[in-house]
């Protein structure tokens, strides 16, 4: 099982593979741009992740309830339109910025707020720490997805 310490390290290593492999030379033109995928992935980084683990750490200090989380993600057209015209550099710059940002927050996060509990409706019951699994998957799903639109 992998320790909170290298998941932290395998989530950086899949932002910065996931930022190799975003060549718009190589695009078929079918679904997203490389581009539009990393923003999708900035967004859900600063809009869903860091969002939840704020509320399952506050949830857990002031002590309140469980929090209950549903499935959620960024408008996919809102998406595209936003991060249409952005370069790819740019892109890549914000993605392992909003990264290296999370890393910082969760390397800051003691043995208990790691183990900060929610219950979501797909994935049950989770902790913070066994986000970071549901993190490096939803990575990888998008990674497939810029090897299948790809030449």
């Amino acid at each position: 099982m992998a320790t909170f310490e290298n998941q932290l390290l395998d989530l950086m290593d899949s932002a910065r593979a996931i930022s190799e492999q975003s060549n718009p030379s190589r695009w078929i033109g079918e679904g997203w741009s490389p581009a539009i995928i990393l923003g999708h992935l900035v967004d859900v980084d600063k809009q869903v992740w860091m969002a939840r683990f704020e509320i399952m750490r506050s949830a857990m200090h002031g002590g309140a309830t469980i929090p209950q989380l549903v499935w959620w993600e960024p408008d996919g057209v809102e998406t595209a339109q936003k991060y249409a015209n952005s370069t790819l550099v740019e892109v890549k710059a914000s993605f392992l910025s909003s990264r290296e940002h999370m890393l910082s927050y969760l390397s800051l996060l003691s043995a208990s707020e790691r183990l900060a509990p929610a219950v979501h409706q797909v994935f049950g019951e989770i902790t913070i720490e066994s986000m970071l699994q549901i993190i490096l998957n939803h990575d990888r799903e998008h990674s497939e997805t810029l090897k299948s639109n790809s030449t």
